[in-house]
């Protein structure tokens, strides 16, 4: 996985081989989003998104590549989605709000299963991209039985 950084500054400096330039590059914490989305009914229902957060791999010097590495992650419901009958088994779940934080992903895998959707009472939960989430969202499901 490669993030671009953003220089920071430039500084002329003599080598022994001659002259050169020192440059300091910034990297922003990279992260990534996946969708929550519940379907059923010939409905899709978004409930959220799950964040995965990274930090880069120690290295030997700094001008080896930067390599990022999940850190930890994060699930952000919002109000289609009820969470309260796999929140009381999760006791070591941080929770802020609608926020929850995983340090592993099988267990935030594991609690996006236990999820309910308050608008669609029959179907299943989905995790994926955003393009697959809308894809979805923008066929009716009544349309692919037919």
């Amino acid at each position: 996985m490669s993030f671009r950084g953003k220089v920071v500054n430039r500084k002329k400096v003599m080598t022994p081989l001659g002259p050169g330039e020192l440059v300091t590059t910034e990297f922003d914490t990279p992260e990534r989003t996946k969708v929550i989305w519940w379907m059923g009914e010939s409905k899709v229902c978004n409930l959220g998104k799950l964040i995965t957060y990274y930090i880069d791999k120690p290295r030997k010097s700094d001008s080896e590549e930067i390599e990022w590495e999940p850190f930890f992650y994060e699930l952000e419901l919002n109000d289609n989605a009820d969470a309260s009958e796999i929140e009381d088994s999760f006791f070591d779940v941080e929770s802020v709000g609608e926020k929850y934080e995983f340090d592993d992903l099988d267990k935030a895998e594991e609690f996006i299963d236990g999820i309910k959707c308050r608008l669609i009472k029959m179907g299943g939960i989905n995790l994926g991209s955003k393009a697959e989430y809308e894809r979805w969202a923008g066929i009716s499901l009544l349309e692919l039985v037919e």
